[in-house]
Formats: C-alpha cells, sequence, structure tokens
C-alpha cells in the first residue's frame, strides 16, 4: 500500500466510524420509541365494538376468576373530519378525533409539547397537537385555552408532536362502544394468549384482530443490536481461528481457550448481550419442528390480518419507524463490518489505547449530532462502549498471536 492510500484510508476510517455510530443511534432511537410506545395487546374489533360497561364487568368477573392476570384497558374510537371550533377567534379547523375510555398513552405514541397528559377521569379537558393548536389560535402554545365541538367546550390541558391533525377527548358515556382496545398485563410474555382468553371467555366480540405489540417491540429492540453482537462474535471468531489452526498444541489451545471465556464473559458483562427469546418460541424439545413450522404459520397469519385492518396512526408510526429501525442497523452493520475489516492495519502503525480514545471521542461526536437532530435515547453499554472495547480487543489479539508465534 502506497503513502498516498494510506493517508486517504484512515480519514475514511474515521468518518466510517463517526456516520456508523450515527446511523446505528438513529436506529437505537426508532427501536427504543416503539419500545417504549408499543406494550399492549391491541384489539381490533371488525363489527359492533364493546362498551366500557361490558369490559368493567368483564374485569370484575376477572377480579374473580383470574386476579393474577387483570389487564389495565385502554378502549378508543378514531373520528375522521370532526369541526372543531374557536369561539372567541370564530376561527374552526377539521380534524381526526379520538375518543378515549383510559390511558391515552396506550392509545396514541406521542410526544408532549406543551401542558400535560389528559387523565381518564378529566371529561372537561382535551388535548390537541401543534397544527390544530396553529390553525385555531395562531400559535402552538394554546394550553389553558377552550375549543369548542359539538356544542360543549372544552378546556386544553396539552399539546402534543403529531404526524397528523388530532385532538383527543375522555369519554363520559359507560354505554359508548369503542371498536379498538389496548390491554396491558403485568405479564407481558404471556399478553396475546391472556387477550385472547378474556375476549373469548367474556364473549366481548366475535370478530377481531389480535396485534401483539409488545412481542414486536422486543424483536426490533434486540434487532438494534446487530451491531455490537457483530463486533462481539467477530473477535470471537479470531480466537477459534487461532485455536483451531493451533489445536496440536494442547498447552496453547487450553490458553486460547481460557482467553475466549474470559472475552465471552467479559463482553457480556460490559456490553449487556443476551438475546431474550419470548416463552411462546421456545419449544418443549428442540428437535420438535411441528412446533417451529406452527409459530411461523402464526405470524404469518397474523401479519397477514394486519394488511386488511384500516390504518390509524398508530399503525402508520409504528411500520414507518420499524423500517427506519432495520434500515438505519443494518446499513450500521455494513459500516461497521468495514472498520472491522480494516482495523488491524490501523492498530499496526498506531497504539490501540489511542485509537479507542478516538473512538470514544466519535462517540461522544455522534451523540452531539444525535441530540442536535432530536434523537435523545437512553444508550447502552453496547452502543456506548463497543466501538472502543473492541479496538482495545483487536489489540490484545494481535499481541496475543504476535507472543504465541515468537515462541513457537
Amino acid at each position: 500500500m502506497t503513502m498516498t492510500r494510506r493517508i486517504k484510508k484512515e480519514p475514511f476510517l474515521i468518518l466510517l466510524s463517526l456516520a456508523a455510530l450515527v446511523i446505528w443511534g438513529s436506529g437505537i432511537y426508532y427501536g427504543q420509541y416503539i419500545k417504549e410506545h408499543y406494550q399492549a395487546v391491541s384489539i381490533r374489533m371488525e363489527e359492533a365494538g364493546v362498551s366500557e360497561e361490558k369490559f368493567m364487568a368483564a374485569l370484575q368477573y376477572e377480579e374473580v376468576k383470574n386476579p393474577k392476570n387483570i389487564p389495565r384497558i385502554s378502549a378508543w374510537n378514531r373520528l375522521e373530519e370532526q369541526n372543531i371550533e374557536n369561539g372567541t377567534l370564530a376561527t374552526s379547523y377539521k380534524s381526526q378525533l379520538i375518543e378515549v375510555s383510559g390511558d391515552i398513552r396506550q392509545v396514541y405514541p406521542m410526544k408532549l409539547a406543551k401542558g400535560n397528559i389528559l387523565t381518564p377521569e378529566d371529561y372537561e379537558g382535551c388535548m390537541i397537537d401543534q397544527e390544530v393548536a396553529y390553525k385555531l389560535f395562531g400559535t402552538v402554545d394554546a394550553v389553558g385555552n377552550t375549543v369548542t365541538y359539538q356544542n360543549k367546550q372544552y378546556y386544553i390541558r396539552g399539546i402534543i408532536k403529531s404526524p397528523e391533525p388530532v385532538i383527543f377527548l375522555q369519554m363520559n358515556d359507560k354505554k359508548h362502544t369503542y371498536s379498538n382496545m389496548e390491554l396491558v398485563y403485568d405479564d407481558m410474555e404471556k399478553g396475546q394468549e391472556l387477550a385472547k382468553a378474556f375476549m373469548e371467555q367474556n364473549n366481548l366480540a366475535i370478530s377481531y384482530t389480535v396485534l401483539d405489540g409488545s412481542f414486536y417491540a422486543g424483536i426490533i429492540d434486540g434487532f438494534c443490536k446487530a451491531p455490537a453482537w457483530f463486533l462481539g462474535f467477530y473477535i470471537l471468531g479470531q480466537i477459534l481461528a487461532a485455536i483451531w489452526k493451533r489445536r496440536t498444541i494442547p498447552l496453547q489451545v487450553v490458553v486460547l481457550l481460557v482467553i475466549l471465556i474470559s472475552v465471552w464473559m467479559l463482553l457480556k458483562w460490559l456490553l449487556g448481550l443476551q438475546i431474550n427469546l419470548p416463552e411462546r418460541f421456545i419449544p418443549t424439545k428442540w428437535s420438535d419442528f411441528s412446533f417451529w413450522a406452527g409459530r411461523y404459520k402464526e405470524l404469518r397469519e397474523q401479519i397477514g390480518q394486519t394488511v386488511y385492518l384500516a390504518p390509524t396512526v398508530k399503525d402508520i408510526i409504528f411500520l414507518r419507524y420499524v423500517k427506519r429501525c432495520i434500515v438505519y442497523t443494518l446499513i450500521s452493520l455494513a459500516g461497521v463490518w468495514i472498520f472491522a475489516l480494516h482495523i488491524r492495519s490501523l492498530l499496526g502503525k498506531t497504539n490501540g489505547l489511542c485509537l479507542a480514545t478516538l473512538a470514544v471521542i466519535l462517540e461522544c461526536g455522534a451523540i452531539v449530532i444525535l441530540y442536535k437532530t432530536e434523537k435523545v435515547f437512553p444508550a447502552g453499554n453496547g452502543y456506548l462502549y463497543m466501538l472502543p472495547i473492541f479496538i482495545m480487543a483487536e489489540d490484545l489479539v494481535n499481541k496475543g498471536k504476535s507472543w504465541i508465534k515468537a515462541r513457537i
């Protein structure tokens, strides 16, 4: 390699690392958004809805029959093109309206901009998004003002950021029916199974679709960690390759095996790398291939059912953010792979500790960029420490190989 190519290669790898960290952080942001806002089992009824009176009676029955698995229920409807008025300024605006009974945060993924979340028993208040606030009041800070809907005034408790114009109202009518329900259990591992049993045993609806948001959120959360898993297995793979080459020298094999186990335990402890497999995907016998076929068929049927559902904002945001999370994670994985292939050449010219320090600086730069673009998230150890730990581990592996070769 010529000196010119070396000079060009180093800045390229540095910029590539920064880009990979920013893109990976974006993927984690969308993954954690899904994990935070999609923890319920959603029930979408295709025919007549369920009244609050009916599902509250079902909850009372569950308290006697199954007291350990009582769901927290939030029910809702979406109404299109509802006329909302500002009587003071004589302005009006058509917006979708969401009728709610329960916790609004389970009904609609939202980011509060001003004020407070509308509580379940606040029948005189409402929440609107920034666009509705601006159209009615000429400002996005309209907390405390009133709007009129169907000749009744509601006080604005909070303003949210939303991809579509929306207003929320808590319904004060026990007989009012809802076509959507969100069920949250303490044991969400069995959420889908418990939700189906709750609907069937209480005869709440004949035709409905069950969407296990918690299950899909768990899968996406695990997928976000793919770059960290890749770098961890990349290091372990090199140690295994060294063991295989020296399989005829027992002492070196023992030493390398100890190093392999130590590195794995260190990575697992430092980075919190673990696989969370839902119970429904753990067979009683791993050789039971019909079990896997059944789970795959169940997933396909559930995904197929969603195609025919009327899209809601909650569904649209979910699909949009899942796609972004997957695309960003895959792009960052490609960048990390390229970095891993070329790190050895940098370690041959630069001290491992210096490169690890540079990686920490790049991490800080990536976090600043993400903060400036409003992608703020609680970063896990895998994101914060994987790159510097990988560099130090790679440096240690290279030195170990050199030490072994010198003694052959």
